[in-house]
């Protein structure tokens, strides 16, 4: 089966870290489905090669493992397209699709049905369900639109579960059981949005004097990385601070299991986040009129019921305002510092119900084939 992904790059390696982990997802369940000719399309192929040093950001047409990769406007696409018509197109986040794809589609017109899957982004809202597998209509009875939303429920398409990861989850779980557990020093990794984060860096200065642990940040490269880089000197520089490297995604999945406290932002770190059992705040992506505190409403939401009122009241109280609400940020993240170890088992429990949901690769592929069987 030909399968060709598309993507454009927005949230500079969020959108295209999906893709990949999704590509790679794809490849581990070819087993069980046969042979899967994969063909990804993006138009930033410098983040892709950030993340894939493998990949040249200056070749428009390239091989990578078993997959073809295209520059998105490449004058190369055209022709291969036309030569091998897609058969399933796997859009992502919204991303539209080039012009030569859109005259291949409704003006060439293809020779086969071509089924489009809308991947949309992760959401906890209601309507994650809702849209799931929802089809629409396109300008040809030739060409198929259906949704196919990831989520944290079972009525969803659930998270990527993809063999990379669950080998570093379970690497980083052995080096937890087998490291000492009162450790005198607590790492967290910190990966954020450009924002004042002052309020932050005081609550991390706070956690040191009144606990027994010394923290050290684990800082991540990205738009935030200045931002706590001035906020830590204006408060004096009184935290160790590990600046990183940027480091390929299965090296980025492995520190987020191992790590015990994480701030994340962005979507596939919050999968992984979520998937990894380890307590987190998590900075949604900055929209108008504050909507990004819908989606961390609705997140919370999901992770509700899996702690008790106490320990969920920290968390929620953190998360808001550390995402816009009014309040003290300073004071909510101390108190979530200060209870992180009671926060774990809440945090362990949510993961474990999102792996009980399946792999989305696995339900992609099967939802493909019976969209394709009935056409």
């Amino acid at each position: 089966m030909d399968i060709t992904i598309l993507c454009k790059v927005v949230d500079n390696f969020g959108d295209i870290g999906v893709v990949f982990r999704l590509a790679r997802a794809l490849d581990d369940v070819k087993n069980q489905f046969g042979n899967i000719n994969l063909r990804i399309v993006v138009d930033n192929l410098k983040s892709f090669a950030m993340l894939v040093p493998e990949i040249d950001e200056l070749k428009e047409h390239q091989k990578y493992r078993d997959w073809e990769i295209f520059q998105w406007d490449s004058d190369v696409c055209y022709d291969a397209f036309e030569k091998n018509p897609p058969q399933v197109i796997l859009e992502c986040f919204q991303c539209g699709r080039p012009d030569w794809l859109e005259k291949l589609l409704f003006e060439t017109k293809v020779p086969n049905v071509v089924n489009i899957f809308m991947i949309d982004y992760l959401t906890g809202e209601d309507y994650a369900e809702s849209f799931h597998c929802l089809q629409s209509l396109t300008r040809s009875s030739r060409v198929k639109k259906v949704n196919f939303m990831p989520g944290f429920t079972n009525k969803t398409g659930g998270l990527i579960l993809d063999s990379a990861f669950m080998n570093s989850l379970q690497k980083a779980t052995d080096v937890n059981c087998e490291s000492v557990s009162y450790n005198k020093e607590l790492e967290v990794v910190f990966f954020s949005y450009s924002r004042d984060l002052v309020p932050v860096v005081k609550a991390f200065e706070s956690f040191e004097q009144r606990s027994e642990k010394k923290l050290k940040v684990l800082l991540a490269k990205g738009a935030g990385f200045d931002s706590f880089i001035d906020s830590w000197t204006e408060c004096g520089k009184k935290i160790a601070l590990e600046e990183l490297d940027f480091i390929p995604q299965e090296e980025w999945d492995y520190l987020l299991c191992k790590t015990p406290l994480l701030f994340i932002r962005g979507e596939d770190s919050l999968a992984r986040a979520c998937l990894a059992g380890n307590p987190f705040v998590w900075l949604a992506y900055p929209q108008s009129e504050d909507y990004q505190l819908v989606k961390v409403g609705a997140l919370l939401n999901q992770m509700k019921p899996f702690f008790s009122e106490e320990m969920f009241c920290i968390v929620e109280k953190c998360w808001n305002i550390y995402n816009g609400t009014d309040g003290d940020l300073e004071s909510a993240v101390l108190e979530f510092l200060l209870n992180y170890e009671n926060l774990k088992d809440g945090f362990e429990k949510f993961a474990s119900n999102l792996k009980k949901n399946g792999d989305l690769a696995f339900h992609l592929m099967t939802f493909i084939l019976k969209t394709c069987m009935i056409e």
